[in-house]
């Protein structure tokens, strides 16, 4: 028995052992963790977390260098009024009271200071106050277009190497440019938001640029037509562009013999190392990235997408210029940008815009970091794509408030550089970062502001239509996998409330009843038989209507292109099989003596469950105590 107690006490023994072992250890990794800590705080010893770091302003005040304050009637009340001290008189200068300092900056005597506005008879834009713009010494800066022989200079500028061959080539952009002007300026040409678009020597610089860089692989004419396309063309609607395109063909094609063969002849492959290091799209030879390519099967690609990915090519071809891309919903902006990354081996990074953005999501901000518990500088979105050469998307522009957008100024002009105010570098973007912004027309859709003139115009403009309704079959049956005879009752539907357009503007759509986004919803509910479909498709447009007329329009609709009978209650009814409910709404009905099935209560729970069964996100909107919580 005495053995037995020795033996059963030896596991004890070695329990107590392997505790005493596992609390060293936890010990050990404690006193290492203090050790580290006390380096880390004689190190730090002395130092603070913040240190006031001068701007550019100071610097240049101190070592006589000129600074040109851009945009200044966007600064702030507060702003000017700091450097207001400045302008009193040659020897003014600041006081760093945030620094603690109570004497002025010394004032270099090289230091000048210069400052740049559009007049306020722009969107945003305000007037100086009295007090400081009575300050500066004004000078008018008019357009040098205005005079001929100087828009002839600046054409043989950028093109005159080229041209020497064909020096009457100047002259035709030059006419071609002042006939543009003259079609916007007298309201003759529109562009897609029935606006008149805005020309400047920008436009036309950007266009020349174009022309400089193809002309080795296009030849100059073919180079001229492209870059003229790409700034003056692709920003208008359709009867405009017809328009803007004759004024061309007279212009930059009347002195060629055989334009058709011209604008229809291969250009001239890039010199690469290899032969996969670009990708055609159209005639339109695009680089590839660091990231493998995406051949991307399940993209459809119809005329008018295919188009549409030209268009965007030619602004890619030369990754010089912003792209803002302003279409109604559903009609590919952001798509078409991922599908060229992908084929192109891009990393895609979209950005979504809303009134609340704030400018520390574009440029990054300081955080903790984990090892050391020290503030680093974390780079934000657009910083991080402009270091590795992504391509970015900031989606629904005109919703970000302006104040964030007027701080891409400085990347979106033609230097393309950008700086960080916290850490003062100056960020120069990789030789692969393409920036796009799309956003919906303002007016027709809800919160969506018109951006100033001067800011549109940093950007290459491209205008999407609708998807035509010739294609809409082709996408929902390939894209949805449904029968064509589906897609083209489906689409016949859409149409006919286009034209029973009424007052309501729930869809927020210029179109009335129904968007593309609701098509591809409708067609991807997987009906079988025409009531079944009629039964989705009643469910998506009407019951969404906030009107008892906008709905019975709707529901006429369906039945006459269908060709069957909505019964409403037949619809909402829970009268079916046990097994035949869970199959349609993917899921049990719950019973119990707190629930009450009345006829609305039915309805929107058979509306939700549908709903749920095909992944789609819901949104209940009603009057307060209507029941959408509960």
């Amino acid at each position: 028995m005495a053995g037995d107690q020795l033996d059963s006490s030896e596991p004890r023994k070695r329990r107590k052992t392997a505790e005493l072992q596992a609390s060293a250890s936890e010990w050990d990794a404690f006193f290492a963790r203090v050790q580290q800590f006390d380096v880390q705080f004689v190190q730090s010893k002395g130092k603070f977390a913040f240190s006031f770091v001068e701007g550019p302003l100071v610097k240049a005040l101190r070592s006589g260098d000129w600074i040109l304050l851009d945009e200044i009637n966007l600064a702030s009340s507060e702003t000017l009024e700091c450097i207001s001290s400045l302008l009193h008189d040659p020897n003014g200068s600041i006081t760093l009271t945030e620094q603690g300092h109570l004497e002025p900056v010394p004032r270099h005597p090289d230091f000048r200071l210069f400052a740049c506005m559009n007049p306020a008879t722009d969107v945003g834009k305000k007037d100086l106050p009295p007090t400081v713009r009575s300050r500066f010494t004004e000078i008018q800066v008019s357009p040098p277009d205005a005079d001929r022989d100087t828009l002839l200079s600046i054409v043989s500028q950028y093109i005159g190497p080229s041209a020497v061959g064909d020096k009457a080539a100047i002259m035709d952009v030059a006419e071609y440019y002042t006939a543009m002007k003259r079609l916007a300026d007298g309201r003759e040409v529109a562009d897609g938001s029935n606006h008149r678009p805005h020309y400047s020597m920008r436009t036309l610089a950007r266009a020349l640029t174009f022309a400089s860089d193809m002309t080795g692989s296009f030849g100059l004419r073919r180079a001229l037509w492209e870059g003229c396309l790409m700034a003056f063309t692709m920003v208008l609607n359709g009867p405009s562009a017809e328009l803007a395109l004759s004024i061309a063909q007279k212009h930059l094609l009347s002195r060629v013999k055989n334009a058709r063969s011209l604008l229809s002849k291969e250009p001239v492959p890039p010199r690469s190392s290899s032969g996969s290091d670009f990708v055609k799209v159209g005639p339109f030879y695009l680089e590839k990235g660091p990231v493998p390519e995406d051949l991307i099967d399940d993209y459809i690609m119809t005329p008018s997408v295919e188009r549409k990915l030209i268009d965007l090519a030619r602004i890619i071809t030369t990754r010089r210029f912003p792209v803002l891309i302003e279409g109604p919903t559903s009609s590919g902006k952001t798509s078409s940008i991922e599908y060229l990354a992908r084929r192109t081996g891009h990393r895609f990074v979209r950005i979504n815009n809303h009134e609340h953005t704030d400018i520390q999501e574009y440029i990054g901000t300081y955080v903790p970091d984990p090892e050391t518990g020290k503030l680093v500088f974390k780079d934000g979105l657009l910083v991080h794509a402009l270091r590795h050469g992504h391509w970015i998307v900031l989606d629904e522009l005109n919703l970000a408030p302006t104040d964030v957008l007027e701080a891409l100024n400085r990347l979106l002009d033609d230097n393309r550089e950008l700086m960080i105010p916290e850490t003062q570098e100056v960020v120069r973007p990789h030789p692969h970062f393409m920036l796009f912004a799309t956003q919906n027309p303002p007016g027709l859709y809800g919160g969506r502001k018109v951006l100033s003139r001067a800011f549109r115009n940093r950007f290459l403009e491209v205008h999407f239509e609708d998807v035509p309704q010739a294609e809409l079959e082709t996408i929902l049956c390939q894209r949805c996998r449904i029968a064509p005879s589906y897609g083209q009752r489906i689409v016949a539907v859409f149409r006919e409330l286009q034209k029973r357009r009424q007052s309501s503007r729930v869809f927020e759509s210029k179109h009335g009843f129904a968007t593309l986004r609701d098509l591809f919803r409708w067609a991807g509910r997987g009906a079988v038989g025409y009531q079944e479909l009629a039964n989705d498709g009643y469910m998506l447009l009407a019951e969404r209507a906030r009107r008892e007329d906008d709905k019975a329009v709707v529901k006429e609709v369906i039945e006459l292109i269908m060709k069957v009978t909505i019964h409403e209650k037949a619809l909402y009814g829970l009268d079916r099989s046990k097994a035949e409910l869970e199959e349609y709404l993917g899921c049990t009905v719950p019973s119990g003596p707190g629930l009450i099935w009345t006829e609305a209560m039915r309805r929107l729970f058979i509306l939700l469950c549908r709903a749920l069964k095909h992944n789609e996100p819901v949104l209940l909107v009603g009057e307060t105590g209507s029941g959408k919580t509960s």
